[in-house]
Order: C-alpha cells, then structure tokens, then sequence
C-alpha cells in the first residue's frame, strides 16, 4: 500500500504547472509561427512573380477594344441615320480626335470605324462622352513560363520587352523607312498580338486582313473580324525573320507594333496574357476571339 502511494501524484498539480512553464514559450512560438508564415508567404509571392504569373496594367489604347488603356465612353447612342447603335469611343489624349468602335449587332463584336474630329460626332455621341467619359486602364495576370519550351501560337496576347537599340535606328520595308525609336531600359513592356513566326510570309491583303503564305487566315476566329491598316504604303509583304515573331496591336490604327520596326526577337517575350483582374465588370479570361 506504502509502495503505491509513493508513486502517485497529483493530477491537479501536473495540469495546473504546465500551462504557467509555458505560457511565455507560448506567445513567443504563436510570433514565431506568424513570422514564418509571412516569410513564407513573402518568398512563395517573389516566386510566383519571377517564374510564374506577373500583374500587368494597360498603359496606352493600343489593344483597343481587346485591352483598354485610354480615357473612354462605352454605351448607346444614336449615329447619323437615327439609328441607336453601342458605341465604344475613346478619346485622344492629345488633341480632338476620338477612335469609334461600333459593337456588330451580329457578332458582338466591336467594328472599328476610324477616327473622327470630336466636333463631326453626332449629338448623341457627344451625350454618350459627357455623361460617361473616364480612364479605364485594364489590369492583367501574365503567365510567365507560358513560352518556355514551346513558341507562341498565333492569336496569342503577348507581353514582351521592347526590341529597340540604343541608339536612334531604321527599320526598312515595301520601299519604306521607318526611324525606330532609342531603347530605354526604364519603358514599360508592350503587349500585342501574335501573328507571324520565323520564316513565314506575312501580307495585308486590299481587304486589310492577315494573310500567311499566300492564304487569309480565319483561325483562331478572331483574324476573320480583324481589318489592319498599312500605314505610309498601300501595300504591307514581309518574310518573318528566323528566330522572330511580328506582333500587331488590335487597335490597328493607333498601335506602335511591327509594322513600324519588323520583328520581335522571341528572347524579348515575358509571357502570354490570359487573365483580366480589373475592372471587374469586365473580369475574365482572355482569348484568341
């Protein structure tokens, strides 16, 4: 009886000890593991956006109406025969020109109808301007290892840092030259479409649409819709440099792209654009049509 007294203890003292002896190792392994949580979650954020998926904002209109980048009004408004139409207008932020894109009743798509003086708008598109004028600049996700083993595919939204030198250059097609402006290391990376790869032909057609190696391309379904303008020249032929892409913006009259300065080195690509973020009314994945 002695002996098994001897090796008991109480369970009130054993409980009521352990939480005072660690209570303070308690409070500082609770920081401790929200430290290595945010350590954590800090590394795991760099990776992602080092090898993985980038935020990007739309800075210009040159992927209008794809990606918007401007001060723009979208809504109904009624055109020159009196007929109420969807209009997406955006206005130059130098001087008083507004770029209208009429939405096809059709398709849904958004027809470009070229620029127009602010003062030749109809009434009703002036309204649609004051009433709902604003800056949209679209936010996107890039998916950075998009091209790391495999090329673009044409119709692919692409986000690539600029091709330019150093220096003030010229880039020559069709008879024509074109002054390329200096490379600034500090720029912004661009965001275009896909159309041609090393080694092929590309042309604009008298209809203004893509064609490779002599035939009209009509896949993805976006190259049916989409008409480009040539500018300074009535007619656009060239063969796609090895180890380069041409990339065009959609906003075919307001775009800086490869039309102005020829082919994008495929080691300039920083991936393929496939998310928009914001706004949100407009939020969802990005494709080729």
């Amino acid at each position: 009886m002695g002996r098994t007294s001897g090796q008991q203890f109480s369970p009130r003292r054993w409980v009521t000890e352990e939480p005072e002896e660690s209570h303070g190792r308690g409070i500082l392994g609770v920081m401790r593991e929200w430290l290595d949580a945010l350590v954590f979650a800090f590394v795991l954020a760099m990776f992602i956006r080092t090898f993985a998926v980038e935020l990007f904002k739309i800075p210009s209109g040159s992927m209008s109406p794809t990606l918007l980048g401007d001060y723009v009004a979208e809504g109904i408004a009624v055109d020159e025969n009196a007929r109420q139409r969807y209009y997406l207008l955006i206005v130059e932020r130098v001087g008083d020109l507004v770029q209208v894109f009429r939405k096809d009743e059709a398709t849904g798509r958004y027809v470009y109808e070229g620029k127009r003086w602010r003062g030749s708008l109809t009434a009703s598109q002036l309204s649609l301007i004051e009433r709902d004028l604003h800056l949209e600049e679209h936010h996107i996700c890039v998916n950075k290892f998009a091209y790391w083993f495999t090329k673009p595919s044409r119709g692919d939204i692409v986000v690539f840092r600029v091709p330019f030198k150093r220096k003030p250059s010229y880039y020559e097609r069709n008879g024509y030259r074109f002054q390329v402006q200096p490379y600034n290391r500090y720029q912004g990376v661009y965001v275009k479409r896909a159309v041609a790869f090393d080694g092929e032909l590309a042309e604009i057609d008298a209809d203004k649409r893509l064609r490779i190696n002599g035939k009209t391309v009509d896949q993805p379904e976006f190259f049916k819709y989409q008409r480009y303008e040539i500018p300074n020249t009535v007619d656009y032929s060239v063969k796609v440099p090895e180890g380069q892409m041409l990339v065009f913006g959609d906003n075919t009259g307001n775009s800086y792209d490869s039309r102005f300065w020829g082919g994008l080195p495929y080691e300039n690509l920083r991936g393929k654009a496939f998310f928009r973020y914001r706004p949100l009314k407009k939020l969802g994945f990005l494709n080729k049509w």
